[in-house]
Order: structure tokens, then C-alpha cells, then sequence
């Protein structure tokens, strides 16, 4: 998650052609980008890290809506939500995570940070009024059972150094992305999402950068090639122009593929670290990951049978 981008929607859209191949770029490289970020807190501490990371992405989503003519200051209306969510989705979800990866392996970060659109259907339901169908509830069943299946009260080593921090922190994030993604569906949205990205990220550096520089030492960092490689991917690549991806990605592709989508990120998370880490994933991640990549997919199709329905509605009622 990034999963860290949110997931915004609007109405009309650009012309992007190739929404598969969005949808694959952003998946590889959000999945990458777990060992990538495991690997650069070798280098930096988690606090700047992440501050580091923001910066990039919102430099880049910056120059991109520039590029793409939309870069217009948010409409006053849209003020408010464009800085709680950055402050949520961006700078909560991103630091959560990164703090809680550095006690546990990044494959088992990926399974972990991608729950979240499970943890959305009982947010929805309570806060917005929306339906808890039967796949939706299937879903969180789902996630739930595979949470359990790594957190295995029966074989987790619960004195293992940072088990409950490292998950706690994760989960906890998770929650933090799904608050954000609430509050976002609460509102209507003036601007195009695409001009409002570049500021909901800056709003999360304005408060990184201070918080960053008072409680972490800045000379701490390594400032090495490899370290610089590390950053741009982290920041540029996966904050900035992954970001632009997924919009483009949901407003031409179905719900359904939007979900497996996000299924695949901790696979490729969990294949990326065993190769780039040589992590040793357990049977209980493997397990754990199945049913909570299933229980995305019944979201999926819950929220895929939500749309045919409205549309159906709407055309017998003439609209």
C-alpha cells in the first residue's frame, strides 16, 4: 500500500489505453517495493526514511500533473479532506508500516499491510450505511481467518523479538488507510483526483519533515549509491509514479480486477523478499495470505455486484 496510494475515484477520465498494464506496473512494483524498503532501513531510520520517500513521490506526482496540464491548486471545499487523508493514507499508513518492518520479514509486511480492503467492509457498513452482503461478509471472514493463520495463537513464538510490535504496527496501519478511505467516500469531491494527489501527498511531508528532523538524527544517515538507488524507487517510482498508475488503472479497469490486484502485491511481496532477502516465507504466511487474497476477491466481486445493481436500477428509473 503503498500501499499507499488512495484509492479516489471520479467520473470522467483521461485516455488511458492500458489499464492491465497499469494495474501489473503498479502491482510488481509495490510488491518490490517491501524487500526495497527492508533493505533501506539499513541505511536510514524509519522516520526520515519515510520522510525521505514522501518528498520524492510528491516531487514526482508534482511534475507529472504539470506535465498532464492538470496542476491547479484544490478547490477550497476540498481543502480539508485533501489533508486528512494525506495525513492518513500518506503519512500515518506509509510510517506505521515502516516502523513495523523492522521487526518482522518483509514478505510476511506485504501480507499484512494489504488487508486493508477487508478492514474497509465493516468500516463501510458501520459508518457509511453500506450493505453487508453475503459476499462482503465472506470477504472479511476471510481476511480475518487468514490473519488468524499467521498470527497462530497455537505456533507463534509470541516472545520472538517483535512479533506483537512488528504485526501490531502493521495492523494498526491498516486501520489508520481504511479511516482515511471512509472518510474519503464521505465526500464529494470538487477537483479532479488526479490535480488533488500531488497536494494530499505534500500535506503529509509538511508534518514528516519536522517530526522527522525532532526525533530522529539526520547525520545518521548513509548517503551511499546504493542507498540513493533505494530511495528513488521507494520514493519516486513507487510513491510518485505508482500512484498516477492506480488512478488511471481504476478508471478503466472492473472491481473485480482492481481486487486482485491488490491479492497480487503481497505475492509478488513475499516472492521478491525470498529472492532479494532470501527470506524463508512459513506455511502459516503462505496459508494465511491464500485466504486473505480470496477474501479481497469476494470484496471484489461483492462490490462488482453493488455497480450492476445501481446500473440496472438506473436504467429501468430512465437515468
Amino acid at each position: 500500500m503503498s500501499h499507499s496510494a488512495p484509492v479516489l475515484t471520479t467520473g470522467a477520465g483521461y485516455a488511458w489505453r492500458n489499464g492491465y498494464l497499469l494495474v501489473a506496473f503498479t502491482a510488481l512494483t509495490w510488491g518490490i517495493n517491501f524487500p526495497i524498503m527492508k533493505m533501506g532501513l539499513a541505511y536510514s531510520s524509519p522516520l526520515l526514511y519515510t520522510t525521505l520517500r514522501m518528498i520524492l513521490g510528491t516531487l514526482t506526482m508534482f511534475l507529472i500533473a504539470r506535465l498532464m496540464g492538470i496542476l491547479r491548486v484544490p478547490h477550497r471545499a476540498d481543502m480539508p479532506v485533501v489533508f486528512s487523508v494525506g495525513i492518513l493514507q500518506n503519512m500515518g499508513f506509509i510510517t506505521l508500516v515502516t516502523f513495523g518492518m523492522q521487526y518482522m520479514p518483509a514478505g510476511r509486511a506485504a501480507i499484512l499491510a494489504y488487508t486493508s480492503p477487508i478492514w474497509v467492509v465493516p468500516a463501510a457498513a458501520l459508518f457509511l450505511g453500506e450493505r453487508l452482503t453475503l459476499f462482503r461478509a465472506l470477504g472479511t471472514g476471510l481476511g480475518l481467518a487468514g490473519l488468524l493463520a499467521i498470527f497462530n495463537p497455537l505456533t507463534v513464538d509470541w516472545h520472538a523479538e517483535g512479533m506483537v510490535t512488528g504485526g501490531g504496527l502493521i495492523v494498526l496501519a491498516t486501520m489508520v488507510w481504511t479511516a482515511g478511505l471512509v472518510h474519503v467516500r464521505r465526500h464529494q469531491w470538487r477537483g479532479d483526483v488526479l490535480s488533488l494527489i500531488p497536494w494530499q501527498l505534500l500535506s503529509s511531508v509538511l508534518l514528516l519533515v519536522p517530526l522527522a528532523l525532532l526525533l530522529e538524527d539526520a547525520a545518521t544517515i548513509r548517503w551511499e549509491p546504493a542507498f540513493l538507488v533505494n530511495i528513488f524507487f521507494s520514493g519516486a517510482i513507487a510513491s510518485g509514479l505508482c500512484v498516477a498508475a492506480q488512478v488511471g488503472a481504476i478508471r478503466s479497469l472492473p472491481a473485480v480486477t482492481m481486487s486482485l490486484s491488490s491479492a497480487a502485491v503481497p505475492a509478488v511481496g513475499l516472492l521478491s523478499s525470498a529472492v532479494i532477502l532470501n527470506e524463508q516465507p512459513s506455511g502459516s504466511d503462505i496459508f494465511g495470505f491464500c485466504l486473505i487474497g480470496l477474501g479481497i476477491l469476494a470484496v471484489g466481486l461483492a462490490d462488482r455486484r453493488q455497480v450492476k445493481r445501481a446500473r440496472s436500477i438506473a436504467y429501468r428509473n430512465g437515468i
